[in-house]
């Protein structure tokens, strides 16, 4: 049951989470190959947010 708990939690994150999510690897994605440290930590936290208050709420 728990790892039926953890699909549907992965599942919820992906869904509720997608425009972060994209905003996210499109930051990422229009650094490389200059990758560093924090360069898209507005992004990063946006989605690391919506990820915390998925789980959060619908545990």
């Amino acid at each position: 049951m728990k790892e039926r708990n953890s699909t549907s939690t992965l599942k919820r994150i992906l869904v509720t989470c997608a425009a972060q999510a994209k905003e996210y690897g499109g930051c990422v994605a229009a650094k490389v190959p200059q990758v560093e440290r924090d360069m898209c930590l507005k992004e990063f936290l946006a989605l690391k947010s919506c990820m915390q208050n998925v789980v959060r709420f619908h545990n």
